[in-house]
């Protein structure tokens, strides 16, 4: 299992003999090279269980690694690449595997699962790679081809699960495309895989009616990314390969001075939370490393052009710019290393960010002495806001922020600080200058009972 942090991405090295296949590659794929070489196995195969729409395929990358794998996606999609369209029941043999194709439309129409037997031991399936069909604790969402087709790509869900996957055994170990975390299903367990059988006995979704099962389906509020159909147009038609991009160099300040000034250009500050509220420099924006993954497709938008602001570790360049080209946001040109400390010594202001403490927070929000800004998703807040407040998604912010209208302290706020702080670098390079953060966020909140309201 190779995991995508940030997106909660799971994508698979499997081998048998001297043969591998990889399932859902992600886009820096040097790692399955490395895990064939260690497993003295060739990779023959790349399957795909969908278009993904939350993170931009890697098939093409690994096939410049290793030119003679077989690209296989769904017949149900017009793919401009790959090898084999695969068709329902469709199997190949890799060593003494057996890889059955299973059509699941649902998720989308060309979702596709994978059923594997050891041929050593049977004909029979003992693991199957679920993709976005079914997750631990959870199903795929359904929301994503089209908002008006909703109902039917539910019941077509239904139908695949029930009547497809479900029968393949009960002793059957899946292995799904994401793990807890990811946008594509609201709440998927924390563990990585299940069985067929203890889904079935665990899963509420999978003791629903067809009825009952469409409208909680049609009911069920997901976040949308504004970054998602831009993978979807990448996945059809293939991205570019990574090393045909140019290359990113490395910045000096006045190089960053001249890129903070352009609308189009995004500096981004990899540092944690608590340090960019600190000491920032001006109009750049706060996405730490370790929230980047999750934040950078809701804050950022693919059109845009990147610079990364490093504290001094060239590893963090290149993680920072994997998570980028894994959401398809490849217009990276440069980053500084030694990023805050190299533009104090060129003697240029610097920026900060008050953190409120909850008591502070809390009074001046009861005194209605700041307009707080909630940038969690719309249905977070609709369960629970603090009073008063005003909902503004992290998702929204780049278009409606430069509209907002507030004479007047402003306070951003989330579960747990890390969208607020990005949230108020966005407001700040919009030209908002009163703001403040609470990092404590809506879970501190709650703790100490101060007062909410739903919708």
């Amino acid at each position: 299992m190779v995991k995508s942090e940030g997106l909660a991405a799971l994508s698979y090295f499997v081998s048998s003999g001297n043969e591998a296949m990889v399932i859902d590659p992600r886009r820096d794929s040097d790692i399955y090279k490395h895990l064939a070489k260690e497993n003295g196995a060739e990779i023959v195969h790349i399957f795909e269980t969908h278009r993904n729409e939350d993170y931009v395929t890697g098939s093409l990358e690994l096939k410049r690694i290793v030119p003679d794998a077989r690209v296989g996606h769904s017949n149900q999609t017009n793919f401009d690449y790959g090898d084999d369209r695969l068709a329902d029941n469709e199997s190949f043999n890799i060593g003494k595997m057996r890889v059955t194709c299973i059509q699941t439309p649902g998720h989308t129409n060309d979702s596709i699962c994978y059923a594997v037997a050891d041929l050593s031991v049977g004909a029979e399936p003992i693991i199957a790679f679920t993709g976005d069909t079914l997750f631990v604790n959870e199903v795929g969402r359904t929301d994503l081809v089209d908002i008006k087709k909703h109902q039917e790509m539910s019941l077509k869900l239904y139908d695949s699960l029930h009547n497809k996957l479900l029968r393949i055994g009960d002793g059957v170990i899946i292995y799904p495309g994401h793990g807890a975390g990811s946008v594509c299903g609201g709440d998927i367990g924390e563990r990585e895989i299940s069985t067929i059988g203890f889904e079935k006995a665990n899963n509420s979704w999978l003791k629903m009616t067809q009825e009952e099962f469409v409208t909680s389906k049609i009911h069920q509020r997901l976040t949308r990314a504004p970054y998602f159909k831009h993978c979807e147009r990448l996945n059809t038609i293939g991205p570019p390969i990574l090393a045909d991009l140019p290359k990113p160099k490395e910045l000096d300040v006045e190089e960053l001075s001249r890129l903070l000034l352009e609308d189009r250009h995004r500096a981004i500050d990899t540092r944690s939370s608590d340090e960019f509220l600190q000491m920032h420099i001006p109009n750049s924006i706060s996405l730490s490393i370790s929230n980047m993954g999750r934040l950078a497709g809701l804050a950022l938008r693919h059109h845009q052009m990147f610079s990364i602001i490093l504290r001094n570790d060239h590893d963090n360049f290149l993680l920072a710019s994997a998570m980028l080209h894994r959401i398809g946001f490849d217009n990276i040109v440069g980053y500084i290393k030694n990023g805050l400390a190299q533009w104090i010594a060129s003697g240029r202001e610097t920026g900060c960010i008050e953190d409120l403490s909850l008591e502070q927070f809390g009074l001046r929000q009861t005194r209605r002495e700041v307009k707080v800004i909630d940038v969690r998703e719309s249905h977070e807040f609709d369960e629970k806001h603090v009073e008063d407040s005003l909902s503004i998604p992290l998702t929204r912010l780049e278009e409606d922020g430069k509209n907002l209208k507030i004479d007047g302290p402003i306070t951003t706020f989330c579960n747990s600080g890390h969208r607020s702080t990005t949230a108020a670098s966005i407001l700040k390079r919009q030209g908002h200058e009163n703001i403040t953060v609470s990092l404590d966020g809506m879970k501190v909140w709650k703790s100490h009972d101060f007062p909410l309201e739903k919708e």
